[in-house]
């Protein structure tokens, strides 16, 4: 009887513990972890997607939400397994890419709820693009490696989680293993960084940003060597709003010289002439002003080294490759200016891709 009681006693502290944690966590923001934080515990996690895989290869213009189970452990090496819907998305590498289309991932809230995570649903797959494995992996890595750089500039920036990942076709029973990377649902980053939900207005005058964050984004793109995003055709970029300002967030970049992928063509709309030519896109009214923009880049430098050449999943020779264009930018960090003041690159037109 006496082992019953305390048995029971057990019980009840158990319960009570998990009521009072479950209750703390959901009443204090700060302490809000997401499904994307669930898996976001080491630099690589291994990951299984089991959905019709066949149906999605299939038909690249099916805009329909399939079943789906993904399976991973946690930081403290339990198992976890989740049911779900993916549907593709995105428009080139949609059409483009080979093998698994780009997909969204989106969870049930009741189940994140009764999890006790926050209700932040929506995840974005981006997965290998082209048949070749090899160089796929690379441009899979070195983008990632890139969303990775604008995380040490910006807190105003997508977390990303990169992912081995183990692919089962439910309609064929095959499996494929390869690399890929999640990008955290908007709504945690707009949550992260305190800002508001905003819906896209196109050509929208510099003095509607917040003008360092924008500047950031500019020069940051101008670094890498990308001409694929805009700021008044909102192309690549996310838009959230903070004190009545526009904070633009950059995503997809794959078109930049940093990447280098093989289906990644010069945007000759912008003057670019070869994918390592640097174009600057940002404000022309804002151009006589980035000093202080350029030289808190300039001041990343070793970060940005010991990033790229530490990261160790991504082979020598691309390490290397990426580093020397990034180097070309710090060697020679005022040619910006010099290119932005004669006006050169400021008039942005959407790309023909």
């Amino acid at each position: 009887m006496k082992n019953l009681v305390f048995h029971v006693q057990g019980i009840a502290v158990i319960i009570l513990f998990s009521l009072f944690s479950l209750t703390s966590f959901a009443n204090d923001p700060s302490n809000d972890k997401s499904i994307f934080d669930l898996m976001n515990h080491e630099e690589i996690l291994d990951l299984t997607l089991e959905t019709d895989l066949t149906a999605l290869k299939t038909n690249r213009q099916d805009e329909s939400s399939y079943k789906a189970t993904i399976s991973f452990k946690d930081a403290w090496g339990q198992s976890q397994k989740w049911d779900l819907k993916v549907k593709q998305r995105g428009a080139f590498r949609r059409v483009k890419c080979s093998d698994v289309p780009p997909l969204r991932f989106n969870f049930r809230k009741s189940d994140l709820e009764a999890a006790g995570l926050a209700p932040f649903d929506d995840l974005k797959l981006v997965p290998q693009c082209i048949n070749d494995q090899k160089e796929a992996r690379e441009i899979l890595l070195k983008e990632y490696l890139a969303y990775k750089l604008f995380n040490e500039v910006s807190d105003f920036s997508y977390r990303v989680q990169l992912l081995r990942i183990t692919y089962k076709d439910t309609a064929t029973g095959e499996k494929d293993k390869q690399w890929a990377f999640l990008i955290e649902d908007a709504a945690q980053l707009r949550y992260r960084v305190d800002a508001e939900k905003m819906d896209g207005s196109y050509n929208l005058p510099p003095d509607s940003f917040h003008l360092s964050q924008a500047r950031l984004v500019a020069v940051f793109e101008y670094m890498i060597g990308n001409v694929d995003w805009g700021f008044k055709t909102i192309k690549n970029v996310k838009y959230f709003r903070k004190k009545g300002k526009i904070i633009p967030v950059p995503y997809d970049f794959d078109f930049s010289a940093v990447v280098a992928a093989p289906y990644a063509i010069p945007n000759k709309n912008v003057g670019q002439t070869s994918l390592d030519q640097r174009i600057y896109l940002g404000f022309a009214e804002e151009s006589g002003d980035l000093h202080g923009t350029i030289y808190h880049l300039v001041g990343k430098r070793k970060a940005f080294e010991d990033l790229v050449m530490g990261f160790k999943p991504l082979s020598y020779e691309s390490r290397f490759e990426m580093m020397a264009y990034l180097n070309s930018f710090f060697d020679n960090p005022e040619d910006i200016r010099k290119e932005a003041v004669v006006g050169q690159g400021v008039t942005e037109v959407g790309a023909d891709r």
